[in-house]
């Protein structure tokens, strides 16, 4: 995916997070599951972890193929779950 990430794009995945709209779904030894309850839709968001990589269904990540607000969202939560 795309290296270069928006400002607005950065402001707008914390936001979601800060507003509690991401949400941790289920965990396996490979991957990661959020959902993120975004303006218009519900988005489904993968972390793997044997690539170190994150996914989501939503049109801008996968016409754009750049990183989007709900990506960013689900790895705030994912690095707050690890702080703890």
């Amino acid at each position: 995916m795309g290296d270069k990430i928006s400002r607005e794009v950065r402001k707008k995945g914390y936001l979601l997070f800060r507003e509690g709209k991401v949400k941790k779904e289920l965990e396996t030894d490979k991957r990661v599951h959020f959902k993120v309850f975004g303006e218009t839709d519900t988005y489904s968001v993968i972390f793997d972890k044997e690539r170190n990589e994150f996914s989501c269904d939503c049109r801008f990540s996968t016409l754009k193929q750049k990183i989007c607000s709900h990506v960013i969202a689900s790895e705030i939560l994912l690095k707050e779950k690890l702080k703890r």
